[in-house]
């Protein structure tokens, strides 16, 4: 895939959040439930990048040692979809959101020890406050707790695949990357619904389901993750996930659109969204001049 220029890396960026923002609303239109879902968009998303990839003629060799290297990192990717469509499952897809927008946090934390970087005290601060934000919403929302729990857990694995992709890109091709952790995703959801004693029962997909499902396959997880790992050689991977703290924003205004009063949530729930907002646009301004 061709390498972004400068001058438009911000816009390929909005871009691609913007695509993933409308990845909750395909994931509460689709009636299969989050193992079955991670299960086709994962095996849609990897036929499709797979074509693609034969048809630029990029190789997908790799050692035995970064084979599993990637499928490991798979295996959180798979991980994240699975926590963060289980959210909205449980909940609705402005609970769900509003727990992975605590992906600021885990990035932020996370970063200086799997990147080797310095520690910014400003980033305990930041996560007092996301996490204070959090408590307001709990308060009012309770009913919703496990669709924060499962949100959060989104965000964590997010957090670790976005910030690592950023050490992988500068050693492997993106599709390659993207190839391979999406083949390790699907051999982990492949054995929990082993686990679970779900495999032997997957059907196909029916039409409705498999049209939303090829939108968020090939549009919003082949094109947009493939561009999300190769953006990673202009930008650093904390400002890309900072960047996608808008994604939450671009979710709610959708399944608001769409689905109307199953998403309105009581004062409190935006009470709560309001300081994580604040948070989310303080934060870059904020490590910039203190950092």
């Amino acid at each position: 895939m061709a390498e972004p220029k400068a001058i438009n890396k911000y816009i390929l960026l909005h871009f691609i959040i913007l695509l993933w923002g409308f990845t909750p609303v395909l994931g509460k239109l689709i009636s299969l439930q989050a193992l079955d879902l991670v299960f086709w968009r994962l095996t849609f998303s990897l036929l499709s990048l797979y074509m693609y990839l034969k048809y630029k003629g990029t190789s997908l060799r790799v050692s035995f040692k970064d084979l599993l290297h990637l499928l490991g990192w798979g295996a959180i990717v798979g991980l994240h979809w699975y926590f963060f469509y289980h959210a909205i499952k449980v909940s609705n897809v402005s609970i769900a959101l509003a727990g992975f927008s605590t992906i600021t946090l885990f990035a932020s934390v996370l970063q200086p020890f799997m990147l080797n970087k310095k520690f910014f005290w400003g980033d305990a601060l930041y996560g007092l406050i996301i996490v204070a934000g959090l408590l307001v919403i709990l308060q009012f929302e309770t009913f919703y707790a496990s669709g924060i729990v499962f949100g959060i857990l989104a965000a964590i694995t997010a957090a670790m695949f976005g910030i690592y992709n950023g050490k992988l890109i500068q050693h492997h091709e993106a599709g390659k990357i993207t190839f391979y952790e999406f083949l390790g995703a699907l051999l982990t959801i492949s054995i929990f619904q082993g686990i679970v004693g779900a495999l032997e029962d997957i059907s196909f997909p029916q039409t409705s389901d498999l049209i939303y499902l090829l939108i968020l396959s090939i549009v919003c997880t082949t094109l947009a993750f493939t561009l999300s790992v190769e953006i990673l050689k202009k930008i650093d991977p904390l400002t890309v996930i900072i960047t996608n703290n808008l994604e939450p924003i671009y979710g709610v205004v959708f399944s608001l659109i769409l689905f109307g009063e199953s998403e309105m949530m009581s004062g409190g729930f935006y009470a709560g969204a309001a300081v994580l907002l604040f948070a989310v646009f303080t934060y870059p301004f904020f490590k910039r001049k203190y950092s």
